[in-house]
C-alpha cells in the first residue's frame, strides 16, 4: 500500500504490503499434497530447494544480461518489497537463508522485475528448475 505521509513523496507501508500479499497467496493456495512437475512439493515458488549463493548468482546473470559492463542496476522499493514477498519468501530453501542473503536475493530478484516484468521471475524459475 501506498502511504502520503504529507512530505510529497510516496512511502511504502511495508506491513500492509504483505498482508496483501499474504491475502493473495492465501486466495490461490496451493495443494501441498501433490508434487510438482519436477517431483518436489512447495507451496510457493515451483522450484528446487538451492543455497542462497546459486539463486543470487542465477538471478544477477539473468538481470545484468544486455546491460553495459560495470552498471550496477538498482531497484525500485516498491519492487523489492514485492521481490521480498512473492519470490524470497516463497522459495523453498529460504528458511536456511541469512537476512543478507536474503536481502541479495530480493535486490537482483527486483532487478530482474524491473527489467522483465512478471517475465523476469519466469526467467529465474525456469533457470532455476533447469539448472541453467
Amino acid at each position: 500500500m501506498i502511504v502520503d505521509d504529507g512530505d510529497g513523496a510516496d512511502g511504502l507501508d511495508e506491513a500492509a504490503v504483505r498482508q496483501l500479499i499474504a491475502r493473495w497467496m492465501a486466495a490461490t493456495a496451493v495443494d501441498v499434497t501433490e508434487a510438482g512437475p519436477q517431483g518436489f512439493v512447495t507451496a510457493g515458488l515451483d522450484v528446487p530447494p538451492a543455497n542462497a549463493h546459486v539463486v543470487i548468482a542465477t538471478a544477477r546473470r539473468l538481470a545484468v544480461q544486455g546491460l553495459s559492463a560495470g552498471l550496477s542496476p538498482m531497484p525500485s522499493p516498491r519492487l523489492y518489497l514485492l521481490a521480498q514477498a512473492l519470490v524470497v519468501d516463497q522459495h523453498p530453501s529460504a528458511h536456511t537463508w541469512n537476512e543478507r542473503e536474503r536481502a541479495r536475493v530480493a535486490k537482483w530478484v527486483a532487478v530482474l522485475m524491473e527489467r522483465f516484468g512478471e517475465d523476469g521471475v519466469q526467467l529465474l524459475t525456469a533457470a532455476l528448475t533447469c539448472g541453467q
